[in-house]
């Protein structure tokens, strides 16, 4: 009965011994597993962008982040910029001011293109990282949990014999 007890006692102190370094895992599970899942979206997303499947959702995706982040605006301005000055110099009907208007245009573009990349993948470096810090998490406990576990059966062990 005595030797019962005491292996009982000694298990139930590794696993109050791995549950102690265990509660930082669930609180870190609450923060930030919604956040790992943004790894994938925004690497599909990028994949789906760059014509690697999708890319009706992303070109709709990519122009909403356009008409959202005041695209329109700009461009408007811009061209109004491009328009007038060449209407003040008597080109506005000329190549001139047809190609300044697309150079301009291709060029905001492509800058709001690169914007909204960036943009996606701090997205998915968000999801990473809350992937690593849970992982870091769980395996800290589990390794800490686990050896204290070992160390206080080999105790006990070596106390038997």
């Amino acid at each position: 009965m005595g030797f019962g007890s005491s292996k009982q006692k000694s298990e139930n102190s590794s696993q109050q011994t791995s549950q102690s370094f265990n509660q930082a895992y669930p609180f870190l599970q609450d923060a930030l597993g919604d956040q790992v899942g943004n790894a994938g979206k925004g690497s599909s997303a990028i994949a789906s962008l760059l014509g690697l499947g999708g890319s009706e959702d992303q070109s709709a995706a990519f122009n909403q982040f356009k008409d959202s982040s005041g695209y329109n605006f700009i461009q408007n301005e811009g061209v109004k910029g491009i328009t007038g000055s060449n209407a003040a110099k008597g080109l506005l009907s000329s190549g001139a001011t047809l190609k300044g208007v697309s150079q301009y245009s291709s060029n905001l573009a492509s800058s709001f293109l690169n914007s909204y990349l960036s943009n996606l993948m701090g997205l998915s470096n968000t999801g990473i990282q809350a992937g690593q810090i849970l992982s870091s998490a769980g395996s800290t406990a589990n390794s800490q949990g686990t050896s204290y576990g070992n160390s206080s059966g080999s105790s006990f062990n070596a106390s038997l014999g």
